[in-house]
C-alpha cells in the first residue's frame, strides 16, 4: 500500500486510522495470494505455533486496532511482512509530533473572535476618552469597560485535560508519551508533589521567561496572561530543576515549600490545542502534612475532562473507585447527551506478560462490578444538579476504558488516538461556549451604556422636582428597607435551624448505614468476593459520607441562597431611582421601576471580598459566575470570583467543591482500621463477620466529629459571609442616595444631555454583536 503525504495525518481520528491499518493488512495478504484460512494455517510466532484461526484473521482485518501484539506478530508472519516494516507503517501515520496534527478546533479562530471584542471595548474606552462631555463623569462606565476587557481576556484559554489516580498509576508517563518527551518527573515512589499544567511554551506570557513557573495556592490558569496576578502569585520563574527541587516529594519538613501549581511550557504539537494536567498521586498518606489529596481534588476544578488512570492488577478496586468518585462527583457532563464523553480511563501496566484476553476481561467486567457504587456516588448526583437525566450503562462507560503500556504500540496508539478524541471533544464544547460568553459579556457591556443614558435622561426634569422625587423615594425606600433589614437578620439567625437540620440530617444518615444490618446489606449488594469486601468497603462507606454531607450542604446552602437572592431584588426594586416619570430612549419606554442606578447583588456580593469562607454564599456567588453576567463587569466582585477561582470558567455548572473552596473527604483510611484478616472470615456468614468489624471501627473513627465539623464550619461562615453582605449592601445604598441626593440639585442643560445620549447610543451599538450565530470554524 503506497501512503502519500496527503493521505497520512499525525494523531489521526480512529475511523481514518483503522481504514489505513485494514488496507495494510489486506493489501498484504493478498500480495501473499493467501486467503483468511491460509493465514490462520501460517501464522506461527516465537515457536507458540498457530496464534490465529480463520474467525481471529477476519476480526483482526476488521478491526486492527482492537487485536494484542501478539496476534499482529502471527498475522505478519504469515503475509511475510516484517514487524520492522509495519512498525514504521505505525510510526509514519500515527507520531504525535512528527507531520501535521489533525487540526484540534478552531482555537485561531476563537482568539481572532476574543481579540475582535476586545477592539471593540477599546474602542469604545477611547472614544469616551476623547469626548469632552462633562456629563459622563461619575458615570462609571471606564470601570465597566475594565471589567469587560478583564472577562473577555479570561476567556482565553485552552481546555485542560486533568490527569488523575493513585502513584505509580502511570500518569505522569502517559503525558510524557502524549507530549513525545520526557519532561515530567516518572518514579516509582510518589514523585508529584504539586499540580503541575503544562502549556505551549507560545503561550508563555512576556512577563515570565523560564521554562517552569512555580506559583502558590489560588493561582488559577485563565490568570496566566494578567501581569498583577502573575507577580502576586509567583513563587519562582526558571528550568525544569525547579520540578526536581520542589515539585516532587522529598517528605523533608525541614524544607518549606508552599508550592501548589507549577506551569510548564514545552513544545509539542498537541499543546497548540489543549493543556495538559498532573496531579499528586500520594493519596493513601494519612500524615497531617501531606495534602496529596486536596492539591488533587483541587485539580479537577482546573479541568474540563478528566483521564483516570488505574493500574491493571486492581482496576478500580480499593481506593481507586473512593478517589475516581471524589473527582467524577463534582465533574458533571458537558452536556446531558454526552454524559461519558469527557471522560477517559486508562487501564495502565498492560505489559507483554498480561494476557491480552484477561485485560479485555477486566475491561468488560469493571464497571458491572461497581455499578451500584458508580450509581450512588456520582450519577446520582449528576441527576440531582440536573445534568444528567439517564445513567450511563456499564456498557458505555466500558467503552471509555483503554489498555496502556507504553511498548506496546497498539496501546499507545490508541491511547494518543482516544486523548486527541477527547481533546476535539473539549475544543469544540469550549469554542461553542465562548462564542456564547462573548456575545454575553458584550451585552453586558452595551447595557450599562444603556444604563448611563436612563441616567442622563432622568436629569432633564428641573432640579426642584428631581430633589422632591428622590426625598419621596427615600422616604419610601425606609420603610421598606427597615423590615428588609429585619429579615436578614432572621435570615442569619434561621442559619442556626439549617445546620441543626443538616446535623440531624448526617446522624440519621450516619447511625442507619453504620448499623451492622445495613452493612450487611451493603455488603451483599456490592461485593461478591470477601477479599474486595475487606479491602474496600471501608473507603465506600467514606466516600457514602462524603457524599451525602456534599448533596445536604449544597440542598441547604442553595435555599437559603435563594432566600438571600429574594431579598436583593426586592431591595433592588425599593430603593431610589435615578429617573422621574416616563422617558423615551431611542424609541424604547423606560419606566422608573425598570432602573434604579444600583445594584443591589453586586453591593450584597462585594461585601465578601476578604473572606475566608463564604459557606452558603459560595453557592451564591457561583450561580452569579455561571452566567458571566453584570457582575464580573464590578471589579471588586470580579475580585472574589477571582479569589474563589471562578472567572476563568466557560462553563454554565459550578462544581460544590469550587463553590466551597475544597473538598470534603470523610473517613479516606477507614479501611485501615478493619483490622481483619481474610482467611478469618470463614464459616457462617462472613459478610455479617465483616459487617461487625466495619461498624466497630467507623464508630472508633472521627468520622461522625469530622461530618459534624463540616457542618459547623459552613454554616459559621455562612452567618458571618450573610452579615459581610448586608453590611456593605447598606453602605454603597447610603453612597448610592447621597449621590442621588446631589446630582438633584444640579442643572443640567437639556441640550447637551440629548447630545451625550446620542453619544452614548452610538458606542453601544458598536458593541452589538451576536458571536454564538457564528460558526466555529
Amino acid at each position: 500500500m503506497v501512503i502519500d503525504d496527503d493521505t497520512v495525518e499525525g494523531f489521526m481520528g480512529q475511523e481514518r486510522l483503522t481504514e489505513l491499518l485494514r488496507n495494510f493488512f489486506v493489501e498484504g495478504r493478498t500480495r501473499a495470494g493467501l486467503s483468511q484460512s491460509d493465514v490462520a494455517a501460517r501464522s506461527d510466532v516465537f515457536g507458540l505455533g498457530p496464534v490465529l484461526d480463520q474467525r481471529a484473521v477476519s476480526r483482526l482485518e476488521q478491526q486492527p486496532l482492537n487485536v494484542d501484539a501478539i496476534k499482529v506478530a502471527g498475522y505478519l508472519s504469515a503475509i511475510g511482512v516484517p514487524l520492522e516494516r509495519y512498525y514504521g507503517f505505525l510510526e509514519k501515520v500515527s507520531q504525535p509530533n512528527g507531520g501535521n496534527m489533525l487540526a484540534i478546533g478552531n482555537s485561531d479562530s476563537i482568539r481572532a473572535h476574543i481579540s475582535e471584542a476586545l477592539d471593540k471595548v477599546s474602542v469604545a474606552e477611547t472614544s469616551l476618552r476623547n469626548c469632552g462631555c462633562p456629563y459622563l463623569n461619575g458615570l462609571d462606565l471606564f470601570e465597566r469597560l475594565d471589567g469587560a476587557k478583564a472577562a473577555l481576556r479570561n476567556l482565553n484559554r485552552k481546555p485542560i485535560i486533568g490527569f488523575f489516580g493513585h502513584f505509580d498509576a502511570g500518569k505522569s508517563t502517559i503525558i510524557n508519551t502524549v507530549l513525545g518527551q520526557n519532561i515530567l518527573t516518572t518514579q516509582y515512589a510518589p514523585a508529584t508533589c504539586i499540580v503541575n499544567l503544562v502549556m505551549h511554551r507560545d503561550d508563555r506570557p512576556k512577563t515570565l521567561q523560564g521554562q517552569v513557573s512555580l506559583f502558590r495556592r489560588g493561582f488559577s490558569p485563565h490568570m496566566i496572561n494578567d501581569e498583577a496576578l502573575v507577580s502576586d502569585y509567583l513563587i519562582e520563574d526558571g528550568d525544569f530543576n525547579i520540578l526536581e527541587r520542589l515539585g516532587v516529594h522529598n517528605y523533608d519538613e525541614s524544607i518549606p515549600n508552599d508550592a501548589y501549581i507549577a506551569i510548564v511550557f514545552a513544545e509539542s504539537e498537541i499543546l497548540r490545542h489543549i493543556w495538559l494536567l498532573d496531579t499528586p498521586g500520594d493519596l493513601n498518606n494519612s500524615d497531617e502534612g501531606n495534602n496529596d489529596s486536596q492539591k488533587a481534588l483541587g485539580g479537577a476544578e482546573l479541568a474540563d475532562g478528566i483521564v483516570f488512570v488505574s493500574g491493571h492488577t486492581g482496576f478500580f478496586k480499593g481506593d481507586d473507585l473512593g478517589f475516581a468518585a471524589d473527582i467524577l462527583r463534582n465533574h458533571p457532563p458537558l452536556s446531558p447527551n454526552a454524559p461519558t464523553t469527557h471522560l477517559l480511563f486508562i487501564q495502565s501496566h498492560c505489559h507483554s506478560a498480561v494476557n491480552p484476553d484477561d485485560v479485555e476481561r477486566v475491561r468488560h467486567i469493571t464497571f458491572k462490578r461497581i455499578k451500584r457504587q458508580v450509581e450512588e456516588l456520582i450519577f446520582k448526583h449528576w441527576k440531582a444538579d440536573g445534568a444528567l437525566q439517564d445513567s450511563p450503562t456499564p456498557e458505555q462507560m466500558a467503552d471509555r476504558i483503554q489498555p496502556f503500556w507504553r511498548e506496546n504500540d497498539l496501546y499507545r496508539i490508541k491511547t494518543l488516538e482516544r486523548i486527541q478524541e477527547l481533546a476535539l471533544f473539549l475544543t469544540k464544547n469550549q469554542n461553542e461556549r465562548t462564542l456564547q460568553n462573548i456575545s454575553i459579556v458584550l451585552a453586558k457591556t452595551k447595557e450599562k451604556f444603556h444604563e448611563a443614558m436612563v441616567r442622563l435622561e432622568g436629569r432633564k426634569q428641573d432640579s426642584i422636582h428631581r430633589l422632591q422625587e428622590v426625598q419621596q423615594q427615600d422616604a419610601r425606600f425606609r420603610k421598606e428597607a427597615e423590615q428588609l433589614i429585619s429579615e436578614f437578620s432572621r435570615l442569619i439567625d434561621k442559619c442556626e435551624q439549617y445546620r441543626q437540620d443538616d446535623k440531624d440530617t448526617m446522624k440519621n444518615y450516619y447511625d442507619a448505614k453504620t448499623s451492622v444490618e445495613a452493612l450487611v446489606d451493603i455488603i451483599d449488594d456490592v461485593y461478591d468476593d470477601k477479599k474486595e469486601a475487606q479491602a474496600g468497603v471501608g473507603n465506600y462507606i467514606g466516600q457514602l459520607f462524603s457524599a451525602k454531607l456534599e448533596s445536604t450542604l449544597k440542598c441547604s446552602g442553595n435555599s437559603i441562597s435563594d432566600k438571600v437572592d429574594n431579598l436583593l431584588v426586592r431591595w433592588q426594586q425599593a430603593i431610589p431611582s435615578a429617573l422621574i416619570g416616563k422617558s423615551n430612549i431611542n424609541g424604547s419606554c423606560i419606566n422608573p421601576g425598570e432602573f434604579n442606578g444600583f445594584d443591589s447583588r453586586a453591593a450584597f456580593v462585594s461585601g465578601l471580598a476578604g473572606l475566608g469562607s463564604l459557606g452558603a454564599m459560595a453557592l451564591y456567588v457561583s450561580t452569579i459566575a455561571s452566567n458571566l453576567g453584570a457582575y464580573i463587569l464590578v471589579a471588586k466582585v470580579a475580585g472574589i470570583l477571582v479569589s474563589l477561582g471562578l472567572v476563568g470558567s466557560v462553563t454554565t455548572v459550578t462544581s460544590f467543591v469550587a463553590a466551597i473552596g475544597g473538598p470534603i473527604t470523610i473517613g479516606i483510611a477507614l479501611a485501615a482500621l478493619i483490622g481483619l484478616a481474610v482467611y478469618s472470615l470463614f464459616g457462617g456468614s462472613w459478610q455479617k463477620v465483616l459487617a461487625k468489624k466495619v461498624s466497630t471501627a467507623i464508630r472508633k473513627s472521627n468520622a461522625w466529629e469530622d461530618m459534624e465539623s463540616s457542618v459547623n464550619k459552613f454554616w459559621d461562615s455562612t452567618k458571618v459571609a450573610i452579615a459581610a453582605g448586608v453590611k456593605e449592601l447598606r453602605t454603597q445604598t447610603e453612597v448610592h442616595i447621597n449621590e442621588l441626593m446631589d446630582d438633584a440639585k444640579t442643572e443640567y442643560n437639556v441640550e447637551s444631555l440629548d447630545s451625550c445620549i446620542e453619544f452614548l447610543h452610538t458606542i453601544g451599538s458598536s458593541l452589538a454583536k451576536d458571536c454564538s450565530s457564528k460558526t466555529v470554524g
